[in-house]
């Protein structure tokens, strides 16, 4: 059985992807993550790690994320990573910037269980076409 072509552009199909990998990165750097901050010494980024620039990478990156769980629900029509990846993102944005680094790893964690449900309810309603 041949599934049908999905014809949207490949970075309207993993935004959401795009944007989580992002979060995280910039949640990590936000938290301090040791072996993060050492490579980006290393490799002569060591500038990013300042909250000036993290802060608004980090909220940039939280947007791509739902803006693409948004196109996804308009795919498939569910609303439920667009739910969880909200309320991830609330929590994840809050934690660092209160300074919980266990409650933002529950949040990132909600990013990326709403972006694999995404991309699972993606493939379900393609393999339906």
């Amino acid at each position: 059985m041949q599934m049908a072509q999905n014809h949207e552009p490949f970075w309207k199909r993993h935004l959401d992807q795009i944007g989580v990998g992002g979060s995280l990165f910039a949640a990590l750097c936000c938290l301090g993550f040791p072996a993060l901050l050492a490579i980006l010494s290393a490799v002569g980024l060591g500038f990013l790690v300042n909250d000036a620039v993290l802060i608004p990478l980090l909220v940039l990156f939280l947007l791509i994320t739902l803006w693409g769980l948004n196109l996804g629900r308009r795919h498939h029509g569910s609303w439920m990573p667009f739910l969880i990846g909200t309320a991830g993102a609330v929590l994840t944005f809050a934690s660092i910037w209160f300074g919980s680094g266990l409650m933002a790893g529950v949040g990132i964690a909600g990013l990326i269980v709403a972006s694999l449900l995404n991309v699972a309810l993606r493939m379900k309603q393609l393999e339906r076409r």
